[in-house]
């Protein structure tokens, strides 16, 4: 390899020491960092399963007046909203390893915060640890955007999506043990689990390679901004009514009798319908339009949410956010098909897209404790 050879957007400041090919970069080619990506992303997901099984519950006990048990929740998902500008240009910066690792360190610290403000009963320092770990979810949001733009295309962000669905199945033995050796301190427990997990997806981060996997220097044509709108739109729409149901899942089960062991089971598997149906269409390779995938996905959803409204029992919720999971998995397989056929989105468009379907979610949870 010449001097000539070498790629000067990789060896600009930040990737100094990946001046190299594309195709030379270790795990560049979309293999092993492909997996390594996948694994990253699975334990964003189980970290964020088990915020989504403990934060609900300790804001509930913790909160001044029962009106502000939802803010936790939203603050996390303030923070992940407030990640996707950052986490995009540090990306295109930086590289993927400093990037992911600063989110990974952002959530490891938040684990530690919320877990010790529930176990002493401190709300404002609960809210802190849960925008830490909402940080940390807006920076791992883009390992599945890593995904789509690497060499394997498509097939790369099926086997991200079934690396977050395999992880959720994780989340049920975790919170077990904390509810066995923790007792009544069962939520801070599973908090510090989270952050304990962030710290794993730190020390993979570092591991990353700082090219763009599959990088190429052939010009790609940018996504359109009728697409762009289009998919974020109802993106939006379908992360808000998701985070209705989500926000209320935990108190739901708590009320009808579940344990902590069995709300975290059915959020694991609520989580496992979100990610495996996006995955198992894309690796069989038989898959439908983008439209035809979202019309489904969004008559599921919706049938789902309302079932959720009405159901009054344990396995009629978990059913229910069972069915309205999968209904989101495929509304999201659908935009970002829609989105990345017409076109590779800039940075910019990412980070947009994706704060405006956290900003959706988080006035979902704003809203779900007086739904």
């Amino acid at each position: 390899m010449s001097y000539s050879d070498l790629d000067p957007i990789a060896g600009r400041m930040g990737r100094l020491d990946c001046v190299c090919a594309p195709g030379e970069a270790r795990g560049s080619d979309g293999g092993e960092g492909l997996l390594r990506l996948a694994a990253g992303f699975g334990l964003a997901i189980l970290a964020q399963t088990l915020v989504l099984a403990a934060l609900p519950m300790a804001a509930a006990i913790v909160a001044p007046r029962p009106g502000l048990a939802g803010v936790p929740y939203a603050i996390a998902l303030l923070g992940a909203a407030l990640a996707t500008f950052p986490a995009s240009y540090l990306l295109d910066a930086f590289g993927r390893r400093a990037a992911f690792a600063l989110g990974a360190s952002l959530g490891a610290a938040g684990g530690v915060i919320a877990g010790w403000a529930a176990l002493h009963r401190q709300f404002a320092l609960l809210c802190l640890g849960a925008l830490w770990l909402g940080l940390a979810h807006g920076f791992a949001l883009f390992y599945r955007h890593a995904a789509a733009t690497s060499a394997t295309g498509p097939r790369g962000g099926a086997i991200v999506f079934a690396g977050g669905a395999l992880a959720a199945l994780v989340a049920p033995s975790l919170l077990q043990a904390a509810a066995t050796l923790a007792g009544p301190f069962a939520d801070a427990a599973t908090l510090g689990a989270a952050g304990v997990v962030d710290l794993l997806g730190l020390v993979l981060a570092v591991t990353l390679p700082h090219a763009l996997a599959g990088a190429s220097k052939a010009p790609r044509t940018v996504a359109t901004a009728r697409s762009f709108y289009v998919a974020t739109g109802v993106g939006a729409v379908a992360w808000f009514v998701m985070t209705l149901v989500m926000a209320a899942a935990a108190p739901a089960l708590a009320g009808c009798g579940a344990t902590a062991a069995a709300i975290g089971g059915a959020i694991a598997w609520h989580l496992v319908a979100m990610y495996a149906p996006a995955a198992l269409i894309r690796l069989t390779g038989s898959v439908p339009t983008g439209r035809v995938t979202l019309a489904v996905g969004a008559i599921l959803l919706a049938g789902g949410a309302l079932a959720f409204v009405g159901a009054g029992g344990v396995l009629p919720v978990a059913g229910a956010m069972i069915a309205a999971g999968v209904g989101w998995s495929l509304v999201n397989a659908g935009l970002l098909q829609w989105l990345y056929d017409g076109g590779v989105p800039t940075r910019g468009m990412l980070a947009a897209h994706d704060f405006a379907l956290l900003g959706a979610a988080m006035i979902g949870a704003l809203l779900a404790p007086s739904a």
